[in-house]
């Protein structure tokens, strides 16, 4: 099910950073509600305070006064003194009327309901005439007293209301802290849950055009999952899938068209190569050593042009996985030693000798596509090797893996060649001044075969070592026959042999190699170097 996206990234956006905020405005507005509810009961809190606190220091002090004007009235029989009788009576009243309001317990209720009636009684007493001149005031005393006490009990009951009203505002506002914590923690992993939805909303469509692209770069065409987002992005989404389609009718049109004009060079080729084959035989007549010689010549730059012709062959059926792998018992190191042999003469035209070492167990492949793979490598060496220079091809194997390197003594890789060296019609920027230009496609080819049997070209870095150096990685079956030790092979060519011409030199040229790789190839197990003579030049064309 599509999600209901807004109709652009930003109108997603802001949508995202409103719902984000939103827990913490809520968790705000909650805060502002429960501190104005704590203020409010801390004001009543405060003010009925301040009114028991004042009510019950009244109270007494008013009993006080009753008191002080009875014993005046009493004492000097002064009519005019009973108002002061009369007022501290009405301001006593008062002052338990008030505490009848206020949140006491029922036994301090009790307690100033009696003072209320004692006090009322005590005032009939002090105004009864019967009593005015015939009783002592001192009579009074005790029921002036227990006034008093009962007074002092409420105002020890107001204080212990005030403590528990202080108690009540700390636990609420305790409670509240834990309650406005608990809050915010919610708010926040709220305000997260919301921000990791909206980063995966925001963020799929762009890993989705991310992975697009990726696939793009590494040449993959095939039709990709829809963008699912807002419509601008799905928009460029289209966009994208429209320059894939571009690329496959490019890629198609390039494909059909190096199938085409490799096709097309063959016929003619053929014909030249036979009239070169029919001289070289002698049925125009004999040919003197300089005719001979360039007979010669003519033959490798015809069998060059094969191999040029055969190479866009080969990586286009290698790209559509035209030829399935015929696999087979494969003797790496013979197979090896044959595709010196095959380039003896092109080996003698520079003066160039191959060093082979090491030995690995017989390899399940195919044993045409390996060929043509080292074959590549070794002309590839070859084109960047100077005069005189010499080819190393270490073997090895380990943890069921074999490696082959294939070292010239060139000038090496640049570091901006490195990243593209694998990409057909690639040309390095270091090329040999006096070759001709190489097609690209021999480094090409051979990663496809390579990875056609599971493994990889690297380009290797070997310490005090100038050239390139291409390790081959191959994955190696259980349970094959190992091949014995290999003799190391040299090829030595005399400098008399043949002349270094541009036509000899340019002979299957391939550009340099690709990306470093540390990599130390010196086989320990490897047998004594042994000499070994090159055969004649073979007729045998290159595949």
């Amino acid at each position: 099910m599509r999600l209901p996206y807004p109709r652009s990234f930003s109108s997603l956006l802001l949508v995202g950073f409103a719902l984000v905020t939103l827990p913490l405005l809520a968790g705000m507005a909650y805060t502002a509600v429960v501190q104005e509810r704590l203020a409010v009961q801390t004001r009543q809190s405060i003010t009925l305070t301040v009114k028991v606190t004042r009510t019950t220091r009244q109270l007494a002090e008013d009993i006080s006064s009753l008191q002080r004007a009875a014993g005046q009235f009493y004492v000097l029989q002064d009519p005019q003194l009973r108002s002061g009788m009369h007022e501290a009576h009405e301001s006593i009243r008062q002052a338990l009327q008030n505490l009848r309001a206020m949140p006491f317990g029922p036994s301090n209720t009790e307690r100033i309901g009696q003072i209320g009636q004692r006090e009322a009684v005590l005032y009939a007493q002090l105004n009864d005439p019967a009593n005015v001149g015939l009783r002592r005031f001192d009579s009074f005393a005790t029921e002036f007293s227990t006034l008093g006490r009962l007074a002092d009990q409420v105002a020890v009951a107001g204080n212990a209301m005030v403590e528990g009203q202080a108690a009540s505002l700390i636990h609420r506002a305790h409670a509240l802290r834990i309650v406005l914590l608990s809050q915010a923690a919610a708010a926040v992993l709220l305000s997260l849950l919301i921000a990791a939805l909206f980063s995966w909303l925001l963020g799929r469509p762009v890993r989705q055009i991310d992975q697009a692209i990726r696939r793009l770069g590494a040449g993959d065409l095939q039709p990709q999952p829809r963008v699912q987002g807002p419509i601008d992005l799905v928009f460029l989404g289209q966009q994208l899938d429209w320059l894939r389609q571009r690329l496959r009718e490019l890629d198609e049109q390039k494909l059909r068209f190096l199938r085409h004009v490799s096709h097309e060079l063959k016929t003619p080729l053929a014909s030249l190569r036979e009239g070169v084959e029919l001289l070289a035989d002698g049925v125009g007549g004999k040919l003197t050593a300089q005719q001979r010689e360039i007979t010669q010549i003519m033959r490798g730059n015809a069998r060059d042009l094969q191999a040029r012709i055969e190479n866009l062959i080969g990586y286009s059926r290698a790209q559509r996985q035209l030829d399935p792998l015929v696999s087979s018992g494969v003797d790496l190191a013979t197979l090896l030693d044959k595709v010196v042999r095959r380039n003896d003469l092109a080996l003698r035209a520079k003066h160039l000798r191959v060093v082979r070492s090491g030995h690995v167990p017989r390899l399940n492949a195919d044993r045409g596509k390996l060929d043509t793979l080292f074959e590549n490598l070794l002309i590839n060496a070859m084109r960047f090797s100077p005069e005189g220079g010499s080819i190393q091809i270490d073997l090895r194997s380990a943890d069921g893996v074999v490696q082959a390197s294939v070292t010239d003594e060139g000038p090496g890789v640049d570091e901006n060649d490195r990243a593209h060296l694998f990409k057909p019609f690639f040309q390095g920027s270091r090329q040999p001044p006096t070759a001709a230009p190489g097609s690209g496609l021999g480094l090409a080819i051979a990663q496809e075969y390579a990875q056609l049997h599971g493994g990889e070209i690297q380009l290797c870095d070997i310490p005090d070592r100038p050239g390139a150096s291409f390790c081959v990685h191959l994955p190696l079956q259980p349970g094959l026959q190992a091949v014995g030790a290999n003799a190391v092979a040299t090829a030595t060519t005399p400098a008399t042999s043949v002349a270094a011409t541009p036509a000899a030199t340019s002979s299957r040229c391939e550009l340099p190699g690709a990306a470093p790789q540390r990599n130390e190839h010196a086989d320990a197990g490897t047998d004594p170097d042994a000499q070994w003579q090159p055969t004649q030049p073979s007729d045998e064309a290159s595949p």
